[in-house]
């Protein structure tokens, strides 16, 4: 009885040593992709070639042309709905996002009761991959490849209102008016160009964006290209910048807009 309890105890041990190993080199992971991205190109003046309302918003925010800085960063409380038609999880998140090149890495925990996971959504040197593990260390999804490349390509658009200082500052951004208060900006990825657009408001702020044919998954859990839509509201001050503090995104399926994600950001950080 006592080695039965003795080869248990130690086949735990052993199990808890190979999650701890994966959860250290999964870290580890996280680091060099943030790493990369705080060694990429400062941004640089490019507002002559901008539109004047998008200009005009990036000022308003904080932003400054001939200020170089590399990355954001910031960190989020939020909720995501992992499949559609499910319950909103809390998740804590926090995000590094490139200025002059497009890149960005999410870094999201959930820690309740009923689930933990640990996920890594990143677009770094032109490639996108998505990541989930569960309880930091048991790999549950794991993608790449030109439709991850795309999705997260349009990702980094639709988040620009997130970083005013790329909007002025990165040049593989290309911007034109589409209507009296949209416009449109697109970017190569591998998988494609990706193109998100814009609507401001009265304010000149913006408060919606909407993209078509993001690469997704469908209510099947099949590779599907989805309409995409989010929105913007709340603006204030946040460290050094004005920025809207809090958004939701969702997707269009044939059943109608659902949200999937809602989030608040906090402890706004621009790095040269």
């Amino acid at each position: 009885m006592q080695t039965v309890l003795a080869l248990v105890v130690l086949g735990l041990l052993g199990l808890m040593a190979v999650q701890v190993a994966a959860s250290r080199q999964f870290r580890a992971r996280i680091l060099t992709l943030a790493s990369e991205l705080r060694n990429a190109p400062p941004t640089r003046d490019i507002e002559a070639a901008l539109p004047p309302m998008v200009a005009d918003f990036a000022r308003r925010s904080g932003a400054e042309p001939g200020r170089p800085f590399r990355v954001a960063s910031f960190n989020q409380s939020a909720e995501i709905r992992l499949r559609p038609g499910g319950a909103f999880t809390r998740i804590a998140a926090w995000q590094l996002v490139s200025l002059g090149r497009p890149g960005f890495l999410w870094d999201a925990r959930a820690s309740g009761a009923l689930s933990r996971f640990h996920v890594l959504d990143a677009y770094v040197g032109g490639a996108g991959q998505l990541e989930a593990r569960a309880f930091g260390s048991i790999p549950v999804a794991r993608e790449k490849g030109p439709e991850i490349d795309l999705g997260e390509a349009f990702r980094y658009l639709a988040e620009l209102p997130w970083a005013p200082d790329a909007i002025l500052g990165n040049p593989d951004l290309s911007w034109r008016v589409t209507g009296a208060d949209t416009v449109e900006v697109r970017m190569r990825a591998a998988g494609g160009t990706a193109r998100v657009t814009f609507r401001f408001d009265r304010d000149g702020d913006i408060v919606a964006m909407e993209a078509k044919g993001r690469p997704a998954r469908d209510i099947e859990g099949r590779s599907a290209r989805l309409d995409w839509r989010g929105r913007f509201w709340d603006y204030r001050q946040i460290g050094p910048r004005r920025l809207p503090a809090q958004a939701e995104v969702g997707y269009v399926y044939p059943s109608g807009y659902e949200a999937y994600f809602r989030g608040e950001i906090t402890g706004y950080h621009l790095s040269a």
